[in-house]
């Protein structure tokens, strides 16, 4: 991945400590591919448990690349100065949300955060997540629409906050 990666400081230890997992959890899958080689046979015919060790060794590789790549190109952004012009990285942004063929509505409040930094406990969606994707940009009262399971919904803008303390207790769930 060659792509830059925003993060905030706990996102990157995250993503590092990620990192250190799959390196570690490869070099348990090769212990024991080394084992499953002399144990029974050196052929994939001979010895089906080498051959899934072997897949599985794939797989990690290609995510250890991956994960060394986000922690290569990945950017710290704090979110102690919030844009509160328009919805951007570290934004804290209130939202009506309005599925078109149903007509319900609803209002969110949502933090804008780093790459795969969700936790929907504390209302942080990523980036690159496809909310985000469709409201970042955006200034108050502007309007997006995006797709959903429950067929296009329609994202409005309400306010964007300096900090959580200035979110009206019925919109947080924390």
């Amino acid at each position: 991945m060659d792509q830059t990666v925003y993060v905030s400081k706990e996102g990157l230890e995250a993503l590092k400590g990620k990192l250190e997992k799959a390196q570690a959890d490869l070099k348990t899958i090769r212990s024991e591919k080394a084992l499953a080689y002399t144990a029974s046979g050196d052929t994939w015919h001979d010895n089906p448990y080498f051959n899934k060790l072997e897949q599985d060794e794939r797989r990690k590789e290609a995510e250890v690349v991956e994960l060394n790549g986000q922690v290569a190109n990945a950017r710290l952004y704090i979110a102690d100065k919030r844009n509160i012009t328009r919805v951007a990285l570290g934004s804290i942004v209130h939202l009506r949300r309005y599925f078109k063929v149903s007509g319900q509505e609803d209002e969110q409040v949502w933090e804008v955060s780093g790459y795969g930094e969700i936790d929907v406990s504390k209302q942080r969606v990523a980036y690159n997540a496809p909310l985000m994707q469709a409201i970042l940009g955006l200034h108050i009262g502007e309007n997006a629409e995006t797709g959903s399971p429950q067929g296009p919904v329609e994202y409005e803008i309400l306010a964007l906050f300096v900090d959580w303390k200035d979110v009206p207790n019925g919109l947080k769930k924390f």
